[in-house]
């Protein structure tokens, strides 16, 4: 034997029961979205975080090049400061010692351009 009961309730009780499963209904979906929303707030503060590592490390190799190129201008400046004493005593050498004509002393000039230029290009 099926029992079969009917329920049966007035229709503002049955259009209210009807309006708080919708909201609920709403609500639900509500939620989901929020976090939804959530996790997508999430997700952008660890990029940010990850961008701004990356920021922080981009920064400190632009320093270490920065270094590095003082360093270069610093070597270039020595070697030049090297050259002009090299040059001094050439010319010195020259003046003091027995008598030359101007083929040799352009010789020795550009010997020591030649060397100049091999010491500032390999910087």
């Amino acid at each position: 034997m099926a029992i079969s009961q009917e329920l049966s309730f007035p229709l503002n009780d049955a259009q209210k029961i009807l309006r708080n499963e919708k909201e609920c209904d709403l609500d639900r979906r509500e939620l989901e979205l929020r976090k939804d929303q959530d996790a997508l707030k999430d997700q952008r503060i660890v990029n940010l975080e990850k961008e701004l590592d990356l920021s922080k490390q981009e920064i400190v190799l632009k320093d270490k090049m920065l270094e590095i190129k003082d360093m270069e201008i610093l070597a270039t400046r020595r070697a030049l400061e090297d050259m002009t004493q090299v040059t001094d005593r050439s010319l010195k050498l020259a003046e003091t010692s027995k008598p030359k004509s101007n083929w040799q002393l352009l010789g020795l000039a550009a010997v020591v351009l030649f060397v100049a230029g091999l010491v500032i290009g390999g910087l």
